[in-house]
């Protein structure tokens, strides 16, 4: 796989093109499922999630982060989607452990728990190698455009925080099935837990690049995490507990990243995907 480092930066080689490829069907054949119908992941999905708030709000998940996977597949340079690498093998890697930890729970021998499964078990030992070896070729490129010091400050703070509560939870599932404001199992607790923890490692994966431009390809996730759950919860209001504080910390902390994200994709897009 040779490869020739320019002064723009790395190219992606092939075969890691083709594991990016692969991360874009998996998450849009999960978003045709449970993101489309919720309601239906009895006869959709890898397992029967009973609450409709919980199914919808993973479906709200996947729409917020499939714009990030089609654009890091499209991206030409390394450096330009190194920052959602670290993220995609924290979030795989819970919900394979999830997957092993609750495994009489899924459809077994189905083709949609095939599909679940080889999107979890795969990603993180080639997501691992790829990122090694990109490593290796890549040299040191200077940062062009520092993030504002207060701004990477939050994403330090919140970042960490996330994580932090995305491994109690998922430790300690009972951590959020006492208290959240829909019902949850101790699978679809350890579940959303992977979710909290990809957001966490991104944030912090986001200050540590610490370069507009290279981390210009995860502002849509910050930015439709907001919109993207709050229309899926409201679709399924009546299980929901409104006026829960752990709902609208959520909301809030959704808020102020998408203000975040917004402030991150502005700018020359040609220079992130180039």
């Amino acid at each position: 796989m040779p490869e020739t480092q320019t002064a723009a930066g790395t190219p992606i080689a092939p075969i890691f093109r083709a594991v990016l490829g692969l991360e874009v069907f998996f998450g849009l054949a999960s978003l045709a499922t449970i993101g489309l119908f919720p309601e239906e992941t009895a006869t959709r999905f890898a397992w029967e999630i009973r609450s409709l708030a919980m199914a919808a709000v993973l479906g709200g998940l996947y729409f917020a982060f499939a714009p990030t996977l089609v654009l890091q597949f499209l991206a030409r340079r390394w450096e330009m989607i190194r920052v959602i690498i670290p993220a995609a093998i924290a979030f795989t890697t819970a919900e394979l452990l999830a997957t092993f930890l609750h495994w009489d729970l899924f459809f077994i021998g189905t083709l949609r728990f095939n599909i679940w499964f080889a999107s979890y078990i795969l990603p993180p030992p080639l997501l691992a190698i790829m990122y090694l070896y990109q490593q290796r070729l890549s040299t040191e490129q200077p940062v062009s455009r520092p993030l504002p010091r207060p701004l990477r400050s939050l994403f330090l703070v919140l970042g960490g925080l996330l994580a932090l509560d995305a491994v109690v939870g998922f430790v300690s599932p009972a951590y959020l099935t006492s208290s959240f404001p829909f019902p949850l199992t101790p699978l679809t607790a350890r579940v959303l837990s992977g979710w909290v923890l990809v957001l966490g490692t991104l944030l912090l994966s986001i200050a540590r690049e610490n370069d507009r431009d290279r981390v210009r390809i995860a502002s849509p996730v910050l930015i439709l995490l907001l919109p993207a759950v709050a229309v899926q919860l409201v679709r399924f209001g009546d299980q929901v507990d409104f006026g829960h504080p752990r709902l609208w910390a959520n909301f809030a902390v959704f808020a102020v990243l998408a203000v975040a994200g917004i402030y991150l994709a502005r700018g020359d897009w040609r220079t992130t995907m180039r």
